[in-house]
């Protein structure tokens, strides 16, 4: 059953959350980012414990690679996704509650390759898995992990694209 629900903060605040992530890729490549989410009002398939829900996010990186390679050894990220969440209702309730999450968005790099890795074009796409969990009063708080491939899509040669491993730290506000 699909029906529509509205999600408290969505409605008050373009911005929702705040989040904060750190991971590793592939050129021995450190990701720092710093993002803001906006939850959509709608929640899908709302019988039972669990529910479908989503939100945007948008974040700002910085990447930075120890290895050389003739690339460079810093690069800028600039990306946008829809990420659609399975998660627990108990989300609200104060109890730790579980989610799963999948989004494909755009993302756009300067420069174009890292360490020994070349992306060959700004504009690439960005598949996210994660899994996670909510807590704290209202599911305030969301510590998560999250599996992104950076790609161009084979659009521009050479597609080397990237394999990103994050912790996600996000505050609703």
């Amino acid at each position: 059953m699909v029906t529509a629900a509205t999600a408290g903060p969505a409605e008050n605040n373009f911005i929702d959350s705040l989040s904060l992530t750190y991971g590793n890729a592939q050129s021995d490549t450190n990701v720092y980012r710093l993002g803001i989410q906006h939850a959509w009002d709608r929640s899908w398939f709302t019988n039972g414990n669990w529910h479908v829900t989503g939100y945007w996010n948008a974040e700002v990186g910085h990447w930075h690679s120890g290895k050389g390679g003739g690339h460079e050894s810093d690069l800028y990220d600039l990306g946008l996704t829809p990420i659609f969440r399975l998660e627990q209702k108990s989300s609200h309730s104060g109890h730790l509650a579980p989610y799963a999450e999948a989004g494909i968005g755009l993302h756009m790099v300067s420069p174009t390759s890292i360490g020994d890795r070349n992306l060959a074009s700004v504009f690439q796409f960005g598949n996210n898995l994660g899994v996670g969990f909510r807590f704290g009063s209202h599911g305030r708080y969301d510590l998560g992990y999250r599996f992104q491939h950076i790609s161009n899509a084979g659009l521009s040669q050479p597609n080397q694209g990237m394999d990103i491993h994050t912790v996600n730290i996000r505050v609703d506000l």
